[in-house]
């Protein structure tokens, strides 16, 4: 006989074999019991938690030569063949290849025959919100008033597809995940009855990795034990699936705790080199301080809220001294804004290592190490010729070593917010905003970029605050140390001959900064954007 994977051969067969949905098992039961049936079922929830398990159970159930009843036989005729899936009674349709008008339309036609033996028709139609729009208005009808010997039931990941007029016309079931605990026993049986030597650990990662799903915990364990005839452990779980180890999240978080960055950085980097996926990785850090808050507030009391083996919670308790809870919270905002900051570069690892950086130094704190050398010459910074060309124009400082670059002459920009009685325009200011970054620059490339994502937004005397748009929010907050504050306000003083306090805000009516015509039409052209738009003088 040939090999049956897991998942199928310890499929329930009756209501009382289904895991983890008891809210629906047994008013499905009690349903039947006393003959409240409904002509139409909707089965809605994540794959690999049992819906179209418990309606195959359902048309058993119907059917079954000794019912109908809540407990089918499960060996008359009727029972056995709607096992095997071989019933001419109880068809089953796939909502994904039979989902246009004519699938419907024959179905419709079928629907006026009665059934061979059975007592009820049963259609059962898995992933029923592939439907088309034209095959649901096909089937309304029929829905609403079908033959007394007719029952539908309709099975769905995504019940917000259905239309409305169908969800109606059904009696609506939510299955939920499976919990951890409960797939990690129901795993430990079945792995008992396999003859399978699984350790606790391994149950556990199994369960986590599922994420509520049943079926793919059965999946995962049964490609485990084509491993090895020996005793299956965490590691292999880890290896299979590129998880990454506990140990790994112990480390980092610890070395946040000790604020030992450089520490951070190696182990990521360890981590890395093993090819594990960072987002996984991510989220797995992110998890790791959800469970130290938990455990913060409510210590052991709360302690079942955490989904890990005893011997990790051990654990737990102790790295949860080394952490204020405010710590602990900053930690998680800081991690998440990670996630969306990646959305916006393309990358996890640059963002993840600037959160470390983040959470190892108080702000405004840098070791001396990392503190570039500061330049006793005043700060000079090369201008191009449009700018004395513009009335008003100020006497800025020119490094004669550098060569000016001319540009072509460019309309004035329209002006934000502006306060009168300042001897400086943010006009100016913004003209001249191309220099300043690019005096940055050569100092400091990662603030000119960072900078570069905000404009001049308003001049209130001598306090100049600069606008980011809400999505820069990384960018604005890596701004913010104190040392970067000091190296932005000192060229702006430089070049303007006057004592600025810079401020940086987040706004909702943020105007970049125009590119000149030229720039614009090349990067509309090929659809492109500026990432570094200084040049290197004497380089």
């Amino acid at each position: 006989m040939s090999y049956i994977v897991l998942a199928r051969k310890y499929r329930p067969q009756t209501f009382d074999e289904v895991v983890g949905q008891t809210h629906i098992t047994d008013l499905l039961k009690k349903s039947i019991a006393t003959n409240h049936l409904a002509h139409a079922y909707l089965f809605c929830g994540p794959r690999g938690i049992g819906k179209t398990s418990c309606a195959r159970i359902l048309a058993k159930a119907l059917n079954c030569q000794k019912g109908p009843s809540s407990t089918p036989c499960g060996s008359c005729t009727s029972c056995v063949e709607i096992a095997a899936g071989t019933s001419f009674d109880v068809i089953e349709i796939d909502g994904a290849s039979n989902r246009g008008i004519d699938e419907i339309r024959t179905l419709r036609e079928n629907v006026k025959f009665a059934p061979s033996y059975g007592r009820y028709k049963i259609y059962i139609v898995d992933e029923v919100h592939m439907l088309t729009t034209e095959a649901f208005n096909a089937l309304l009808k029929t829905l609403e008033e079908p033959p007394e010997y007719v029952k539908f039931i309709f099975a769905t990941t995504e019940s917000h597809k259905v239309l409305s007029t169908i969800v109606s016309r059904c009696q609506k079931y939510d299955f939920k995940r499976v919990s951890i605990k409960t797939i990690s026993e129901t795993l430990l049986a079945i792995a008992k009855a396999e003859d399978l030597k699984v350790d606790e650990e391994a149950i556990n990662a199994i369960a986590k990795a599922a994420t509520g799903s049943l079926r793919d915990a059965l999946s995962i364990l049964d490609q485990l034990s084509a491993l090895s005839a020996k005793t299956i452990k965490a590691s292999d779980v880890v290896s299979m699936l590129g998880l990454v180890e506990t140990e790994f999240i112990f480390e980092l978080t610890q070395a946040v705790a000790e604020k030992n960055c450089v520490q951070c950085f190696e182990v990521l980097d360890k981590i890395l080199n093993q090819g594990k996926d960072i987002k996984q990785l991510l989220r797995n850090i992110v998890e790791h301080y959800r469970h130290l808050m938990i455990i913060k507030i409510g210590g052991k009391d709360l302690s079942r809220l955490v989904d890990y083996p005893v011997s990790v919670k051990e654990m737990l308790l102790k790295q949860v001294d080394h952490y204020t809870l405010e710590e602990i919270l900053n930690a998680i905002d800081v991690f998440v804004e990670v996630q969306e900051v990646a959305k916006i570069m393309d990358s996890f690892q640059i963002p993840l290592e600037v959160a470390f950086a983040k959470l190892t130094f108080k702000k405004g704190e840098v070791k001396k190490e990392f503190v570039p050398e500061k330049k006793t010459q005043p700060l000079k910074i090369p201008v191009v010729d449009r700018l004395a060309n513009q009335k008003g124009h100020l006497d800025f400082s020119i490094d004669q070593a550098a060569p000016v670059v001319a540009q072509p002459a460019v309309e004035a920009e329209p002006v934000l917010h502006e306060e009168p009685g300042s001897a400086v325009t943010l006009e100016q200011i913004r003209k001249a905003w191309d220099a300043i970054t690019s005096a940055i620059s050569r100092e400091r490339m990662s603030v000119a970029t960072y900078l570069q994502e905000g404009v001049p937004y308003q001049l209130k005397g001598m306090v100049l605050t600069i606008g980011f748009p809400r999505e820069a929010k990384f960018h604005k907050e890596s701004l913010e140390d104190k040392e970067t504050m000091a190296l932005i306000t000192r060229v702006f003083d430089t070049t303007f001959k006057q004592m600025f306090r810079v401020e940086l805000r987040l706004t909702d009516d943020f105007k970049p900064q125009e590119h000149e015509p030229v720039v614009k039409n090349t990067l509309e052209k090929f659809q492109g954007k500026v990432v570094n738009k200084w040049h290197r003088e004497g380089k």
